[in-house]
């Protein structure tokens, strides 16, 4: 498919959303550059004004759609970090609410990794594709213990 047929496909509403995806991926770069993480810490931790179900699916894929197509398309690389700020702070604005997370794990060659990925409910927004490769350390807003947590603080 050619470009103008592309561009065709969209609507005014779809080119608005990614225009707001690019302006929060780059305050996001910015953010995580110039920002204390204390501060980034205090701003992610704090639950949204009201929330609505995270079922709300059709806005959740706009949202999924409008980051991952503007970052795919912008002239510098956002990894998987300002993508989950975007897409939560784009979800937060729609109230739906969401958890994004924070993990870790070794490569191959024994080095470790980060990676942070966004999830509605038990539906992943971005970065879902390896989430399972990675042991969370920090959930934003912070999770609920599960249950099993929970049993193996009690017992141990």
């Amino acid at each position: 498919m050619n470009l103008v047929a592309k561009i065709a496909r969209h609507s005014l509403a779809d080119f608005a959303l990614l225009g707001e995806a690019l302006f929060l991926l780059a305050l996001a770069r910015l953010a995580l550059r110039m920002v204390p993480v204390r501060v980034l810490d205090r701003y992610f931790s704090r639950s949204p004004d009201a929330a609505l179900p995270a079922s709300n699916a059709a806005v959740v894929r706009r949202v999924r759609w409008a980051v991952t197509a503007a970052a795919r398309r912008a002239p510098i690389k956002f990894v998987c970090f300002p993508q989950a700020i975007t897409a939560q702070s784009m979800l937060r604005q729609r109230g739906i609410a969401s958890t994004m997370y924070y993990g870790v794990a070794r490569s191959r060659e024994g080095e470790l990794e980060a990676h942070v990925w966004l999830m509605t409910g038990d539906r992943y927004v971005v970065g879902g594709e390896s989430a399972a490769n990675f042991h969370v350390l920090k959930t934003f807003p912070a999770a609920p213990p599960r249950s099993s947590d929970l049993a193996s603080s009690l017992v141990g």
